[in-house]
């Protein structure tokens, strides 16, 4: 199978980074901190993961435009990383990323189903109404 490669150029959006990691949470930084990689690298290697097949980046760009996951900086992508490797994030069944951040995006959670990001006071990931994909 030949596979098609992006151009350099191209930088792949923080959203569709993020959409990408809560779906396959085994590219999320580990919980024991042994020195192997940085935030900055476990994003890379997102990054290059996606940009390795042209379909499979089509297919998450065109989830976050479903999910109407925003758009947020390199630096906020870092920061919800990060804290990832907190226990609390990572044992709850909702997505291991804070809900304010991502006020109306719909992401899978850790016991892999749907949660929409709903406003109140403060953002919390609610179960979502939309099928899982």
């Amino acid at each position: 199978m030949v596979t098609q490669t992006r151009k350099k150029k191209d930088k792949i959006p923080a959203n569709v980074v993020l959409l990408f990691m809560s779906e396959n949470p085994e590219y999320l930084p580990t919980l024991e901190n042994y020195g192997d990689f940085t935030i900055e690298e476990e994003i890379y290697r997102v990054r290059v993961t996606l940009s390795h097949e042209t379909a499979r980046l089509k297919r998450y760009t065109k989830m976050v435009k479903e999910r109407t996951v925003p758009s947020i900086s390199e630096k906020a992508l870092a920061s919800l990383v990060a804290a990832t490797k907190q226990k609390k994030y990572r044992s709850r069944q909702s997505p291991p990323f804070s809900a304010n951040e991502l006020c109306g995006a719909v992401l899978k959670g850790n016991d892999k189903t749907l949660y929409l990001s709903k406003k109140g006071a403060v953002c919390i990931w609610v179960p979502s109404l939309k099928s899982n994909q």
